[in-house]
């Protein structure tokens, strides 16, 4: 019986060493496209499988490119199935339409190569941006206008924004540096971490890693949590006054500050403080999970 298995263990290795071999061939096609923009003009992505960038332009267009690809061992399957891949850039009233889907005639067999998109978009840095994208990532950076962003399986990088952002991801992580405008997110399943917050923020996260770094700068917070760890760094901490309450779980303060202790109820335990210096507040509301203030 063992030598049975040793063998099994062996062909397992090589059966995993020759997939681990195959040549994956690759069918990408290029577009390009050029968009005249004007104030009021709004842009609207919607994807799937992309990796997805937004960098501010200095004209009055709005530069795309996209690269759009199929991954299969076979070069003849690969080339079929990029045909699935439709690419369409419309202006419809006061919004730019971007979508990279996968489109198939009816009747038509899945694709079986590995598809992905990449969508490069330069865009003018007060214009407005909504992006939904599934199975991949967005990255966007040193813009000024209001972006909103809708993800299932994406992940979203954020650095530097200025206008207000709205955010609703699952199974998607988020990481936001240095943000000017007001927060609102919404995240399930995923990790939310952000710094340099200059602006009020309001996050909802259930099954996930909250880390907030606060500043003098940081406006309101609001933190409502279902089953989530939330961890608070304050580089200011008598910037803020604190109201942090955990039902079914716990409350841990490394700042040395004078915060009041309470049990509502036996389940529940609150830590209050005060801040003479500020009327900004940091508020979480947690059920059966973890605060930590450090």
């Amino acid at each position: 019986m063992r030598h049975t298995l040793l063998l099994l263990g062996v062909l397992t290795g090589l059966a995993g060493a020759l997939n681990a071999q195959t040549t994956l061939q690759v069918a990408t096609k290029n577009i390009r496209k050029t968009v005249a923009w004007k104030p009021g003009l709004e842009v609207w992505i919607n994807c799937e499988k992309a990796e997805v960038e937004v960098l501010p332009s200095s004209g009055n267009t709005i530069q795309i490119s996209a690269e759009l690809s199929a991954r299969h061992p076979s070069a003849d399957s690969a080339a079929i199935d990029l045909k699935a891949w439709q690419f369409v850039v419309s202006t419809v009233g006061k919004k730019i339409y971007v979508r990279a889907y996968v489109g198939l005639k009816s009747g038509a067999q899945a694709p079986h190569s590995s598809l992905k998109a990449v969508l490069k978009l330069s865009v003018p840095g007060n214009c407005p941006v909504d992006i939904s994208n599934k199975f991949g990532k967005a990255h966007l950076e040193k813009l000024d206008g209001a972006v909103g962003l809708h993800g299932e399986f994406c992940s979203f990088e954020l650095v530097q924004l200025g206008g207000k952002i709205d955010l609703e991801s699952r199974f998607g992580n988020v990481e936001g540096r240095h943000l000017s405008g007001p927060v609102n997110m919404q995240v399930k399943r995923a990790d939310i971490a952000l710094s340099g917050l200059r602006n009020s923020c309001r996050l909802k996260s259930e099954y996930g890693q909250v880390t907030l770094e606060t500043t003098d700068q940081t406006g309101d917070v609001s933190v409502v949590s279902t089953k989530s760890d939330i961890t608070l760094r304050a580089a200011g901490p008598l910037r803020h006054s604190y109201n942090l309450r955990n039902t079914y779980g716990v409350v841990s303060i490394d700042q040395d500050l004078p915060f009041q202790y309470s049990n509502p109820d036996k389940n529940t335990r609150q830590a209050l403080f005060k801040s003479t210096n500020s009327h900004k507040l940091i508020q979480v509301e947690a059920q059966f999970g973890r605060i930590l203030l450090r």
